[in-house]
């Protein structure tokens, strides 16, 4: 049994209007003629963030509208928990990558796993690597699994995945940063990737119980995403500096909506992007991320050249390092 149509529209007025209760009365009703909870999630809640995030990409929504259309299926998720019988099965603990606060994607699948009898537990959005190592400590888990939704989020996963490793537990990781293949999740150290949260449960009884450290990144690109995510904010600051940056963004105004805030805000994001691709050596991360900047740009108005010219100053400002200009370009 699926979710109806008529039921998908009528979660996305509710969406649409703010109205967390009237959202709730549909996955509620939906999951009392018979609809399994991770059917309900994914086809009413999935569906609705999805639809969201094109929506703000394409300046038809704005941070205001996307924020408050989140925070509706987060109340939903968060309602809907205790129809799931508690579950006997291994623990899980689900946490985001630090700095990741895209939380919703991991929210669902710690109760799409309840929901099939594995005890997951969520820590939450941008979760320390102190704060998952304790966890580990206090309640010895049979995995941890990291969710990164966004590739600027690689290189703290990366650390996290050498914390977990650290205490000999294995470490899954999923989320849109890893793109379609367990490539970049192999090349972070990461002791399994997960498209969904059935390929969790499969790996249940084949993962192994103990994990040693990660091996250290020693190669010429993980050597370079070290010295420049040291200096990843004097980066950024130059690039927004860079006289051609300047003259392109010209005097910004308040609006958070507006393209050239959006451009200027989203520069950190870039370089964390570069770091993120020397480190699973794949300059695709890149590549996507401008392919989608200047989609965001364009849709609110500004030119393809705007990031153009953070590209340039960007290539300009790590010219010093040969495998971060081979990502750029």
């Amino acid at each position: 049994m699926t979710v109806a149509a008529t039921e998908r529209d009528a979660y996305w007025s509710a969406v649409l209007a703010g109205d967390a209760h009237a959202a709730y009365a549909v996955a509620a009703d939906c999951v009392s003629r018979g609809v399994l909870l991770p059917a309900v999630l994914d086809g009413l809640v999935t569906g609705s963030q999805a639809r969201v995030g094109d929506l703000w990409s394409t300046n038809a929504f704005t941070v205001a509208q996307e924020h408050a259309a989140t925070a509706v299926s987060e109340a939903v998720v968060t309602r809907l928990a205790p129809l799931v019988v508690e579950p006997s099965g291994p623990l899980v603990l689900v946490a985001c990558a630090e700095r990741e606060w895209h939380s919703l994607p991991a929210l669902v699948v710690t109760h799409t796993l309840r929901a099939a009898g594995v005890r997951a537990e969520f820590l939450g959005a941008s979760a320390s690597r102190e704060q998952v190592v304790t966890r580990i400590l206090d309640t010895g888990p049979r995995l941890v699994l990291l969710s990164a939704s966004v590739a600027s989020s690689l290189p703290r996963v990366r650390r996290q995945v050498e914390a977990i490793r650290g205490t000999g537990t294995p470490v899954v990781v999923g989320g849109r940063a890893f793109g379609a293949d367990a490539l970049r999740a192999q090349r972070l150290g990461a002791t399994a990737y997960a498209a969904t949260p059935a390929d969790v449960v499969r790996m249940l009884d084949t993962l192994p119980r103990h994990v040693p450290p990660a091996a250290p990144l020693r190669t010429p690109a993980a050597l370079e995403a070290r010295s420049i995510s040291a200096s990843g904010d004097e980066v950024a600051r130059d690039v927004l500096a860079d006289p051609a940056v300047a003259a392109a963004l010209g005097s910004r105004p308040g609006s958070p909506d507006h393209w050239t805030t959006v451009l200027a805000t989203f520069v950190p994001h870039v370089v964390d992007c570069v770091v993120g691709a020397l480190l699973v050596d794949d300059p695709a991360v890149v590549a996507q991320e401008r392919v989608w900047l200047e989609e965001v740009v364009v849709h609110r108005g500004g030119e393809v050249a705007a990031v153009e010219s953070l590209w340039t100053a960007l290539t300009d400002r790590l010219r010093e390092y040969p495998e971060a200009v081979r990502v750029l370009s």
